[in-house]
């Protein structure tokens, strides 16, 4: 065999190099992003405003850091995944933009907020496609877990959640024989009277256990219909802990007054409620047998 033959042999048994990754951010995903920004500018301003003031989305903040975070372990499987462009992201685009204009329009912040979310999806959908959209669908979802919610919706939701809590928090006192008398929101007992206002409505803890069993869902190695069961637990498990919470509230202001009832427990009660509803995440998943975490996410 000549010496050109064998370079030549050499050349074929050599290994292709694999293709480059297609790029996910390129000066189009820029500009594109630099203009949603701007577009949704006043919103975005809003939205941190209220985070800032609002007891009910001060977890607002940390909705976009847990996203952010969930994009970030998917990074290998965005770039491997199938490159291109699909058209129906315009539609959803237009969906988006048209009610964004008329929230505007009927200056109502938080349909805005939803609008901006849709329009990030079909922006995803557009420019990368099919594949990486599926990627990324919870973690933009997730979002819809820092929009405000308008003050009618709260008046709403937070009345007959505070009947809720009272009738089910009065009834603990009873059980251990305590005498109770229950006026709307008002729970009286023998040295102790208690008003459940709105903030103990329990509509902040919903909020907030919401949005963590959805991820508790999206993070358990399961079946979707038992994620599905994980996160439909959210709402009765917060308001559960909330009730647990106000009757705890109801004992020692029974036996201690109101000084430490609404002064140092009524302090760190929300940590309260956190626990509990993060234990009783725990315990649905254990009754539903899916204990176990993805190992894809981490």
């Amino acid at each position: 065999m000549t010496e050109g033959q064998t370079l030549e042999a050499q050349e074929r048994r050599r290994p292709e190099p694999e293709a480059a990754a297609p790029p996910l951010l390129t000066p189009l995903t820029g500009v594109v992003g630099v203009l949603l920004v701007v577009c949704f500018a006043p919103y975005l301003k809003w939205m941190w405003e209220i985070w800032m003031r609002s007891d009910y989305y001060g977890h607002g903040p940390l909705i976009p850091l847990i996203s952010a975070y969930l994009i970030y372990t998917k990074r290998g499987r965005l770039v491997a995944a199938e490159d291109g462009h699909n058209l129906w992201g315009l539609p959803i685009i237009l969906v988006g933009l048209v009610l964004y204009a008329a929230a505007v329009y009927l200056n109502v912040n938080f349909p805005q907020g939803f609008a901006m979310i849709v329009v990030m999806a079909g922006l995803v959908l557009l420019l990368w496609g099919w594949g990486r959209a599926k990627l990324l669908a919870f973690p933009i979802a997730f979002l819809g877990f820092m929009v405000p919610m308008g003050r009618v919706l709260v008046t709403q939701f937070s009345n007959p959640l505070q009947l809720g809590a009272a009738g089910v928090a009065a009834k603990v006192p009873l059980l251990l024989g305590v005498p109770v008398k229950l006026h709307g929101t008002t729970i009286i007992m023998p040295g102790y009277t208690f008003e459940v206002a709105q903030a103990c409505s329990g509509l902040k803890s919903t909020i907030a256990m919401t949005a963590l069993a959805a991820l508790f869902a999206y993070l358990v190695a399961a079946p979707l219909y038992k994620r599905l069961l994980v996160f439909a637990s959210g709402l009765p498990v917060a308001l559960a802990a909330n009730a647990v919470r106000i009757s705890f509230t109801l004992l020692l202001g029974r036996a201690f007054g109101n000084a430490v009832a609404e002064g140092f427990f009524h302090t760190f009660s929300g940590l309260l409620v956190f626990l509990l509803g993060l234990l009783g995440l725990f315990g649905v998943a254990k009754v539903l047998r899916c204990e176990r975490m993805r190992d894809d996410i981490w």
